[in-house]
């Protein structure tokens, strides 16, 4: 890789001298911004606040994070919360976030709001962008909207009957002031600064709905992290790999799935190449094992519960806690209490079954791999340094092994836990960047 590395420096090297030179006859000032598309060592202005009144943001499609650096006994200790990315609206106008937010979806499916990320900054007079909000609008319950017929819009109901249309920055707010008051509470302490981390993928406009987000909630959004160099930073890669070392990083999440070849260039870590896939994750694995329980369900009951919501919900539920007992045991039972007017269900899934249920998803991570690897352009798979495995889904074992195998037995590295690592680099490489500013 060293002849790879030297090209790549050389080339970087020319396009800033060629910049400079332009900059230098038209008297242009180029400002340097920090967003999701890119990686850069510049530091935010320490003038603009107190040192460590900062914290990080991991808005995610299925759970979203908060973390920085406290008081401890010794020394500032570093702390994380995490909940759902849910948002619901009570009949009375009060917003409910998190762990009240799902609950409230068994009483009203429509006022309860989810997977919302993929739509920030995206536009609905796009083909492509509106592709994946038509996607979206065929998974989720709510009503989707276009607000001044372009940005994509959530359609809420008010207290009076009236509808109104909340922009997903709006949305993804409420679960960001959420999440600052835990970090608020847990200081003891007014936060007003954040860094919020984004997908690679993210475009200019959406990486700056993430930070309009957070905005709203009452930060002032310092800049964004790329969400697998956050997790690079995490697992320290910049002092494990070599001069244009790599490494690849699988993100499975909730929702969504990304691969990013990470690659160490003039000691900084640096985006080699990168896919994405806006509608894989542990909801479809979930989802799977519900249509499998359905039809479970009619063959030994006769009955078919498709249009009963909250025994649907119920299943749901039921289904995701197996998947991640699963993660540990062969065995699992989906139990409901009262799912069937008054009689209780259950019913043992086996990892096999669950692995078998989703065979052709977990290969689709596979071929997400195989894409993200030819766009790299590296020669052969031992050019990857290390595997590091970011997301709750990948704590399930067949997405391990398959990806195990695909690197010829090279092991995975998982130390972090694997749905808080985004969140913990991020805040990790704030505060370092902060720090030596």
């Amino acid at each position: 890789m060293a002849g790879h590395g030297g090209v790549r420096a050389a080339a970087r090297t020319l396009l800033l001298i060629l910049v400079c030179l332009l900059a230098a006859v038209s008297g242009l000032q180029i400002p340097l911004r920090y967003h999701a598309g890119m990686h850069t060592n510049s530091t935010p202005d320490r003038s603009r606040y107190r040192p460590g009144a900062e914290i990080a943001i991991d808005l995610g499609n299925t759970n979203s994070c908060v973390a920085g650096y406290g008081p401890g006994k010794m020394e500032e200790t570093l702390f994380r919360f995490c909940i759902p990315s849910w948002v619901a609206f009570a009949d009375d106008g009060t917003a409910l976030v998190g762990e009240a937010a799902k609950n409230h979806a068994d009483a009203d499916p429509e006022a309860a709001i989810f997977g919302f990320k993929r739509m920030l900054g995206l536009r609905r007079n796009h083909e492509d962008e509106e592709g994946v909000v038509q996607r979206l609008i065929e998974r989720v319950p709510y009503r989707i909207g276009a607000k001044n017929f372009v940005s994509p819009s959530v359609q809420v109901k008010a207290k009076d009957g009236a509808v109104r249309n909340l922009d997903v920055e709006e949305i993804a707010s409420v679960v960001v002031a959420e999440l600052k008051k835990m970090a608020e509470d847990h200081l003891g302490r007014k936060v007003g600064h954040a860094v919020v981390t984004a997908p690679q993928h993210f475009s200019d406009p959406s990486a700056w709905a993430a930070m309009d987000a957070g905005k709203i909630a009452g930060l002032d959004v310092v800049r964004t992290v790329s969400e697998p160099i956050a997790a690079a930073v995490a697992y320290g890669l910049r002092g494990k790999l070599r001069e244009d070392g790599n490494a690849l990083v699988l993100h499975v999440g909730g929702g969504t799935a990304d691969a990013s070849v990470v690659s160490l260039m003039d000691d900084a870590l640096e985006i080699l190449a990168h896919r994405n896939d806006p509608f894989l994750g542990g909801d479809d694995f979930d989802q799977r094992t519900v249509d499998y329980m359905v039809e479970v369900i009619k063959t030994a009951h006769g009955k078919d519960i498709t249009e009963d919501r909250v025994a649907l919900r119920n299943l749901s539920m039921a289904c995701e806690r197996a998947k991640k007992a699963l993660s540990t045991q062969d065995h699992a039972q989906v139990s409901i209490e009262s799912l069937l007017g008054g009689t209780d269900f259950s019913h043992s899934l086996s990892r096999q079954k669950f692995e078998e249920l989703n065979e052709d998803l977990f290969n689709k991570i596979i071929a997400l791999v195989e894409r993200v690897m030819a766009e790299a352009e590296l020669e052969s798979k031992n050019e990857i340094d290390g595997i590091v495995l970011v997301g709750g889904s990948t704590m399930i074992p067949k997405i391990q092994r398959l990806v195990k195998d695909y690197f010829g037995g090279n092991e995975l590295d998982m130390r972090v836990k694997p749905d808080e690592a985004v969140v913990l680099g991020a805040a990790a490489l704030h505060v370092h960047s902060s720090e030596n500013s």
